[in-house]
């Protein structure tokens, strides 16, 4: 059970990550065909970052918003999760709505920085690890690692800063302001200008796109739902429209195979004459599907309606063995099921009709069992 809880997990990610592919991808391909001057309009709707670094004894805690930014000093001691969600509640903000990024000395990183063409930036993560396994003394394992990008270098190569932080001393910097890992979006340093920026990355978020970005691709997904209903309905109409069109033709040549008429084709009338049920067909139908303690005493055939009359003792579940048959529908009492002394039995009479007949062959009767 456990292995297939492990398939369905890792089946679930894969198919979350390919859709996140898609959802770029179409976002992307949305970015070219949008106006600059609407897209420079819409860009301006982002989500809001915290930055949060400690002075002395108090945290700092800087909120940029994409009408303005704020700064507030909270005193060190009993700082912690709560105390951020409150803060941010009387800004009006939740959880979500932010994202977090507590600010670590600039001295707890290795910064290294390093030049990849153009051609290989799609292979830029194994470029990193490989960097950091071979350049560095730290282990994959034992730190956390991102590469932002810099100015681009001579010949129009894009060059990169990558920034790598030891766990350890990440998580120890983090404690110090009185938060943990699973409670910030991302780690803050420093620039070279002095400016905090967001350097690496602690779990994927949906913050990395403007609220404009999120509605459009949820608006991808309900478009493709609606396509994709829209178009069961028209394969479903058209269907439709197909089985009319044949079961009037198929009339049609019915008319004509019984009545003789010279205007239809003959193989028109020939398939008319096997699609409609016969005598034959029905009463081996009958044999197969009523039970050995039933006799009919008469039936009658006529324009696909037939009329069964005789005893049985289970009358009652006649009306649904009947009913349950591939060429039957449609099976209803058509007098009420009355006790005969004789035959010690139940007798009864129930109609039904043949399933596509239009006009079953010459009306017959007959008596016996089936």
């Amino acid at each position: 059970m456990a292995d297939v809880s492990v398939a369905r997990a890792d089946g679930l990610h894969a198919l979350a990550g390919r859709w996140q592919a898609f959802g770029q991808w179409w976002l992307s391909e949305l970015r070219q065909l949008v106006p600059p001057g609407w897209l420079h309009w819409v860009d301006g709707e982002t989500i809001a970052r915290l930055l949060i670094r400690r002075d002395g004894n108090d945290v700092v805690c800087r909120l940029s918003t994409a009408l303005d930014q704020a700064e507030d000093r909270l005193a060190l001691p009993g700082f912690g999760p709560a105390v951020l969600t409150e803060w941010l509640a009387q800004r009006g903000l939740g959880r979500e709505q932010v994202t977090i990024a507590p600010v670590i000395a600039r001295d707890c990183f290795l910064l290294r920085h390093l030049s990849v063409p153009k051609a290989a930036l799609s292979a830029l993560p194994t470029i990193l690890e490989q960097e950091l396994a071979r350049r560095t003394p730290f282990q994959l394992s034992d730190v956390w690692h991102a590469a932002i990008p810099a100015a681009e270098g001579a010949g129009g190569v894009p060059s990169f800063c990558h920034w790598i932080v030891r766990r350890d001393r990440a998580e120890a910097a983090l404690a110090d302001l009185g938060l943990s890992v699973n409670e910030v979006d991302c780690i803050a340093a420093a620039d070279e200008q002095g400016e905090f920026i967001p350097v690496i990355a602690l779990r994927p978020t949906a913050h990395e796109d403007p609220a404009w970005a999120r509605r459009a691709i949820k608006l991808l997904a309900v478009a493709a739902l609606g396509a994709a209903m829209l178009g069961g309905v028209a394969f479903e109409w058209r269907q439709a429209s197909i089985a009319t069109r044949l079961e009037v033709q198929l009339a049609v040549a019915r008319a004509g195979a019984q009545g003789g008429h010279a205007g239809v084709n003959s193989a028109a009338r020939l398939f008319a004459m096997k699609a409609d049920a016969g005598i034959l067909e029905i009463w081996d139908e009958l044999s197969r599907v009523l039970p050995d303690n039933t006799f009919l005493t008469e039936t009658r055939i006529a324009d696909g309606k037939v009329t069964v009359s005789g005893f049985s003792a289970d009358a009652a579940r006649l009306v649904r063995v009947i009913d349950q048959s591939p060429l039957f529908t449609g099976a209803t009492l058509a007098t009420a099921i009355t006790p005969d002394a004789t035959e010690q039995k139940d007798r009864f009479s129930i109609t039904f009709k043949v399933r596509g007949a239009r006009s079953i062959v010459p009306p017959a009767s007959g008596r016996g069992a089936p």
